[in-house]
């Protein structure tokens, strides 16, 4: 009777571990949808950015800016496509329809005039912050490492801008702001990056494989034409004001013009130590300077003196252009391969005809420039076929 007894319970806790392991469903991380497991790694993600991050201001890019009408394909005005709202009969985009997806210049592929929101979104992000050294290994001053690469919470950035960071956005970081500037009178502002580029952070991802992180590659803000809509024109209630150098640029051109100008008040070039430069005596006769750098005549001709001395000076005009060679010990020592009686700038710069080209051109009875911009010459057009 026992062993019947025991013999039924181990056919039963058998069968019940069968059923069991049928029923089961495998352990896994991963779902094809995001389940608690992905929020609640989330919400705690979001958390540790919240505590730990610094703030950021974010300057969102909005488009391309409207400009006027170019007339030209590579150009488009986005201004002819606004929207009308069919209950209201008012334009939905005053500005037509610009966004982040629209390029200023097609030929180019850049977008030069930007907008941007004039609100400003503030996020939480996290980066390593390091020493920032110059260069000395190359001519002038050099940042070798002010490049940021900073994280942020994916699901928090887009519940505050509606989209993720990407390249053309200005940040704005307030922790680096300056407010101990040796002049007194310089307002303090802040440190000011430009996204660069953006993507899923690799450390970013849960054990359910799903992305929580975004990471932007930051550089500096510079003064171009891009952000002119958040510098301003340069007055002095601008950020242009505060932030950029171009004043003292301006004045340091001038100084350079003075300096030239107290130098050289009648503006007259100072040719005596150019060699075959024509210049107007006093009588309107044009006479060409003979004379080399230190004053005195050379000879010239066809082939070279029977007798020279050392250190003589001879031009060969059989050579096209000239050649102006130096008798040094048993030798004739080449100098100059370009002694021709033009000025000192074709002597010197091969290429001043092609480069200050001024000349036209009459093709088909219409006249154009023979230096032109290339994209003034290929213009891209529709192809219907």
């Amino acid at each position: 009777m026992s062993v019947h007894t025991n013999l039924a319970s181990f056919v039963f806790l058998s069968t019940s571990k069968i059923s069991i392991n049928n029923c089961m469903p495998r352990l896994s991380l991963y779902k094809p949808t995001k389940t608690n497991d992905y929020h609640y790694m989330d919400r705690n993600i979001r958390e540790q950015f919240s505590i730990g991050g610094t703030g950021v201001h974010v300057h969102k890019y909005l488009g391309p800016a409207v400009t006027q009408d170019k007339n030209d394909p590579a150009q488009p005005n986005y201004i002819d496509g606004r929207e009308v709202d069919p209950l209201s009969g008012e334009f939905i985009n005053v500005e037509g329809i610009i966004n982040e997806t629209k390029v200023q210049d097609l030929l180019f592929m850049e977008n030069r005039d930007r907008k941007y929101d004039k609100d400003i979104y503030e996020l939480r992000g996290v980066y390593n912050v390091q020493d920032t050294d110059f260069d000395l290994t190359q001519f002038g001053l050099f940042l070798s490492n002010d490049m940021l690469y900073m994280t942020f919470h994916m699901n928090e950035m887009v519940e505050i801008m509606g989209r993720r960071l990407m390249p053309g956005d200005v940040l704005e970081l307030p922790h680096l702001r300056d407010a101990l500037l040796l002049n007194a009178d310089k307002k303090a502002i802040n440190k000011y990056y430009v996204v660069n580029d953006a993507n899923r952070g690799a450390e970013g991802f849960s054990q359910t494989w799903y992305p929580h992180i975004w990471r932007v590659k930051l550089s500096p803000l510079t003064d171009s034409q891009e952000y002119y809509d958040i510098l301003g024109d340069g007055s002095e209630e601008t950020l242009k004001a505060d932030l950029s150098t171009y004043k003292t640029e301006f004045n340091i051109s001038d100084a350079i013009v003075e300096a030239a100008d107290a130098e050289d008040p009648t503006g007259v070039a100072m040719t005596e130590h150019l060699f075959g430069y024509d210049y107007a005596t006093s009588g309107g006769i044009v006479n060409q300077q003979q004379g080399y750098s230190h004053g005195e005549s050379i000879a010239s001709g066809d082939q070279f003196p029977s007798t020279p001395t050392e250190g003589e000076y001879f031009i060969r005009s059989d050579f096209n252009p000239n050649r102006l060679f130096v008798r040094r010990g048993n030798r004739w020592h080449r100098l100059y391969d370009n002694i021709t009686d033009q000025t000192w700038t074709d002597k010197t710069y091969n290429a001043s005809d092609y480069i200050n080209n001024e000349r036209t051109t009459v093709v088909d009875d219409q006249e154009f420039k023979e230096q032109t911009a290339l994209s003034e010459v290929i213009k891209p057009q529709a192809d219907n076929t």
